[in-house]
């Protein structure tokens, strides 16, 4: 299978200081590919970089390719149409993500508006059938309720709904099911891995919860002080870390060896 997204060598800099060091990776549609480590590694720098969304003052060099097409040196025109239509991103607060002043139905909406031709009564269609898909429907959220009315799981939702509006070749979760209960994040995860099947959407998952990753992920990649220290199939780096710093993040973990799956509590309505 050919893979759909490349990084080469990519280091970025902020002042001339280092934050990331000659990361590289491929990720192939259908899988998951687990960013690991501990706070201050690089993991949302990388994310940030993937996304173009760097802060000012930051540099990135090295290389970034979606299928053929090189991102590093695209303008931030090319990169809003990429963003929410190709590339899909769940933050990890969601607070910081939505616009507190719109209500969170018009903010799935806006996916739909900038990306597709779709009509006003098919984008509110569209956003309806993705509120249920996620879950927000069932627990009563309606599309007119603005963000501080809803709980911190119910916004991680609306932020996946809107990452998943356009059914983007790839989707990048930052920590996303971090503040979630453990049903809740068995839900979300199952939808997510459900999309991986069904349409081929790759996912890059960043996360320290090595249960997480184990029990979800195809490939992991460990990063430590901005760098890659060990990367491999989820089999080969659980069951034999060749790197120390790898095999200290397994023995501090307590799931390093848990294969056990969580069943959601409710299974959110399967995408169509």
């Amino acid at each position: 299978m050919s893979s759909l997204f490349h990084v080469r060598n990519l280091s970025v800099q902020s002042a001339d200081r280092p934050i990331l060091n000659d990361v590289s990776f491929t990720l192939e549609p259908g899988k998951i590919l687990a960013i690991t480590g501990e706070s201050g590694s690089g993991k949302s720098t990388l994310a940030l970089s993937l996304m173009g969304l760097l802060p000012p003052g930051f540099q990135a060099h090295g290389s970034i390719r979606l299928e053929e097409t090189e991102l590093l040196a695209r303008s931030e025109q090319d990169w809003c149409r990429i963003r929410g239509k190709r590339l899909g991103m769940v933050f990890q607060e969601p607070m910081t993500a939505l616009n507190p002043t719109r209500r969170i139905g018009a903010q799935i909406a806006d996916t739909f508006r900038l990306h597709t031709t779709l009509s006003r009564h098919d984008i509110r269609t569209e956003t309806r059938t993705l509120m249920e898909q996620v879950g927000l429907s069932e627990s009563g959220v309606s599309e007119r309720a603005y963000p501080h009315q809803l709980s911190g799981g119910q916004r991680q939702r609306v932020l996946l709904a809107m990452a998943l509006a356009c059914q983007p070749d790839l989707l990048i979760a930052d920590e996303f099911t971090t503040a979630l209960d453990v049903r809740t994040q068995a839900a979300m995860m199952a939808l997510v891995t459900r999309r991986c099947e069904t349409q081929g959407m790759a996912v890059l998952m960043i996360s320290h919860d090595l249960g997480l990753v184990r029990r979800h992920a195809d490939h992991v990649l460990v990063m430590k002080d901005g760098a890659c220290v060990e990367q491999g199939t989820t089999a080969s780096v659980f069951d034999a870390p060749q790197h120390p710093y790898t095999q200290a993040l397994l023995a501090m973990s307590l799931h390093g060896a848990s294969r056990t799956p969580l069943t959601p509590l409710s299974v959110f309505t399967a995408p169509s």
